[in-house]
């Protein structure tokens, strides 16, 4: 009978570790990105997934508005909420829907600033965490911040989501609802 010994186990116990570690990397966004193309290909809107965190997010912030000063505890659960949903969100677009936007209209997009209220929603979201951490009062800056989104909003809904509904046609939209589900899978 051969003896494996310990190393033996080691090596197969990390070689599982890194497998089991690679696949929870990979397996999500896969799996999202085909749920998105059947969801398209049965009629969905690719823009119905960021439709839905526009509405999330706008809660967040109502929510955050709401509780002021009161328990660090809840304004800490809200806030990393609000910063996860956030990053998920601001990276299916920058990653996905602005390049789209921005190539779509050449050199002169009118996209190009969706990237900057992108990076002022980041600064502001640094505010509030310096306020929470000092236990300041947040309401001004989640007022702010609530305004900036709620602009940002509704310049996607209503301008630049329709634009690229019908720049991509019935045959591109699966595509893009699968690499949006997959973008935000990548965000655990």
């Amino acid at each position: 009978m051969r003896n494996n010994g310990p190393g033996r186990s080691v090596a197969m116990l990390l070689g599982g570790l890194g497998a089991g570690i690679l696949a929870s990397r990979l397996v999500p966004p896969l799996l999202a990105a085909a749920n998105g193309t059947r969801r398209a290909r049965a009629g969905g809107d690719p823009f119905a997934l960021l439709m839905n965190d526009h509405r999330q997010i706008l809660s967040l912030l109502n929510q955050m508005y709401t509780c002021g000063t009161e328990s660090n505890l809840r304004r800490s659960a809200l806030y990393l909420m609000l910063k996860r949903k956030l990053a998920k969100h601001a990276m299916a677009e920058e990653d996905v829907v602005y390049p789209i936007v921005v190539n779509g209209a050449g050199a002169a997009s009118p996209g190009k600033h969706l990237y900057d209220e992108h990076a002022d929603m980041k600064i502001l979201l640094y505010e509030l965490e310096q306020k929470l951490m000092s236990r300041s009062d947040w309401t001004g800056s989640v007022s702010q911040l609530r305004e900036l989104i709620q602009r940002h909003v509704n310049e996607e809904e209503t301008v630049v989501f329709p634009l690229l509904r019908e720049q991509l046609g019935q045959t591109k939209l699966p595509q893009v609802s699968g690499q949006i589900s997959r973008e935000e899978a990548l965000i655990v």
